[in-house]
């Protein structure tokens, strides 16, 4: 089940809809992770936000989402993740496909993602929004038609920033908006614990995201 949200999470990616945050409803948490959820107005699978405390330094963890190659070595039943077109130093399209257990035919998605930071808190944010007719569809895939997230990065003391995700999507096809919303806060979880050891393991350590400031 794990695997019908897994496209719930790719790091890279961004949407918040005018809705209260009182909305919201707590699921599950553990390991300075939180997972909400909340009935979609442009969709039957429900949004997902997420919050999480992450010591690191801002480049570094700038440096681990936009690497989208890598994506597929932590981001759980990824098949290919990668640049289509770079845009800028924060701006560029992506490509995401993802395995889907059978009988449910595997989905892909295309993104045009956006990066910035407020020049006096530091606070980086980053946009990531579906634009499924970027490229032509695979006849292997059911192509994601609704994908929208956001990554707000709030640098606290200590080495702590607080991250906080939000995501809208629709899976398309006809797999039942019921089986995802049963099974959505898994995938969350399994994804950010994935990037918390990404980054604890030091491998962007000494890594700089170009334009970010810490």
């Amino acid at each position: 089940m794990a695997r019908l949200t897994l496209f719930l999470l790719f790091t890279c990616f961004a949407w918040t809809s005018a809705t209260a945050q009182s909305d919201w409803e707590f699921v599950i948490g553990g390991n300075d992770i939180e997972v909400y959820t909340r009935n979609n107005d442009n969709s039957k699978v429900k949004e997902v936000k997420i919050t999480a405390r992450i010591h690191s330094r801002m480049n570094e963890l700038v440096a681990a989402l936009e690497d989208i190659e890598a994506h597929k070595e932590w981001v759980p039943f990824t098949i290919d993740s990668r640049i289509l077109e770079q845009i800028s130093d924060s701006e560029l399209y992506y490509y995401v496909s993802s395995d889907f257990p059978f009988p449910a035919q595997d989905r892909d998605v295309v993104i045009y993602y956006k990066r910035e930071q407020d020049q006096e808190s530091k606070v980086v944010t980053t946009n990531s929004t579906a634009v499924p007719e970027h490229i032509a569809v695979h006849e292997d895939y059911v192509r994601v038609p609704l994908f929208n997230s956001r990554y707000v990065l709030s640098p606290m003391t200590d080495g702590i920033i607080d991250v906080l995700y939000t995501v809208q999507t629709n899976p398309g096809g006809k797999l039942p908006a019921w089986i995802v919303n049963f099974g959505i806060t898994k995938g969350p979880i399994k994804t950010m614990n994935a990037l918390k050891r990404v980054i604890a393991s030091g491998k962007y350590a000494d890594t700089y995201a170009i334009g970010i400031k810490e």
